[in-house]
């Protein structure tokens, strides 16, 4: 009798054991497909290119070699940790900033005081080893992957890499898997539905009030001719904002487009990046002395607009630069807010 109520309280506690080893198991799975496994306060998740990356805790001295992701940095809450910036970001300490992202300058004085790196097509690696990171956030072209996180593999060096968007979802989760490699999981959540939403509003906002679809060219001043593609998050933002994007037909990110194929498809509405503030003026006027641009569509109606490159690539700008687009291509749209048309 007594032996079968051994068996019996054994019984139970095999499918206790059990039932709980599989409820732990089931757990596991879960913060694995979420890339947030910890084990004892390690963090798991994953960079652009699906590369696994185990911290061992939160990083306390983040290094980037790109400006791309800084705001959603500081936005997350984790600006205080940046120990190392690259040399786009300031190139002088006094206004008007020599900086590819001024507004993010203007936005985070802070930067003013963090060492430079180099960039990220050139970083200084002995620099960036004498400032002990923990992590170092670089970018990578999804084109050509491993030209610099070779030598951070080599080195042994914690980074991640990230590349550019080809789409307004991609960014929006590069800034989910920032965030967990930050500690600033829910943090990020929150951050990427409320970009989410300024962006689903927009959009409903716009395409109910724009009645046409202008033809757009999107030029990269100082790239030569540079333009983006059908894979550029540049080219869904164009749509979103009403209007077909000229170089879209061709299936690529950034390239450089002929002049004549330009001027043969008489755009509606050009639109120049600019990283320095001190190249707007210079970039519409080199646009419009260009041979044979003069009877473009765009330079003859004046519709000629600037915006800063930096808010085209940098996720959590994506409301602001879809914003702007707007206001270049349908200005009925938004009849208040300032634009940077140079008319």
């Amino acid at each position: 009798m007594k032996l079968g109520v051994r068996c019996q309280v054994s019984g139970i506690r095999r499918v206790l054991v059990c039932g709980l080893l599989t409820m732990v198991y089931g757990l596991f799975l879960i913060g694995y497909a979420n890339g947030t496994v910890t084990t004892k306060g390690k963090i798991t998740g994953y960079d652009d290119f699906g590369r696994k990356i185990v911290l061992a805790k939160a990083p306390e001295r983040i290094v980037l070699t790109s400006g791309t992701h800084i705001d959603a940095i500081f936005e997350l809450g984790a600006g205080n940790k940046v120990v190392g910036i690259p040399n786009s970001v300031i190139r002088s300490s006094q206004p008007p900033f020599k900086s590819s992202y001024p507004e993010t300058v203007r936005r985070y004085p802070s930067l003013l005081k963090k060492p430079t790196v180099g960039d990220f097509g050139n970083p200084n690696i002995e620099k960036i080893i004498s400032l002990n990171p923990d992590l170092i956030i670089i970018y990578d072209s999804a084109d050509s992957q491993g030209k610099y996180s070779e030598v951070f593999e080599k080195r042994g060096l914690p980074y991640a890499a990230f590349c550019t968007a080809e789409s307004v979802d991609f960014g929006l989760k590069q800034i989910k898997r920032l965030g967990i490699l930050l500690g600033k999981k829910k943090e990020a959540e929150k951050l990427v539905n409320r970009l989410k939403l300024e962006i689903d509003k927009m959009a409903v906002q716009i395409s109910s009030k724009a009645k046409n679809r202008p033809l757009v060219y999107y030029w990269w001043y100082g790239s030569g001719n540079g333009t983006y593609g059908k894979r550029a998050v540049l080219n869904e933002l164009i749509n979103v904002a009403g209007g077909i994007n000229l170089a879209g037909e061709f299936d690529k990110q950034w390239f450089e487009i002929s002049p004549e194929y330009v001027i043969s498809r008489n755009p509606d509405v050009i639109i120049i990046s600019y990283y320095q503030e001190d190249q707007r003026e210079e970039s519409v006027k080199e646009i419009k002395t260009r041979p044979g641009f003069s009877q473009v569509k765009a330079v003859k109606n004046n519709q000629i607009y600037t915006i800063n490159g930096s808010s085209l690539h940098s996720p959590l700008l994506f409301p602001e630069a879809l914003r702007n687009l707007a206001e270049f291509i349908h200005p009925e749209v938004f009849r208040h807010g300032g634009t940077e048309n140079e008319k």
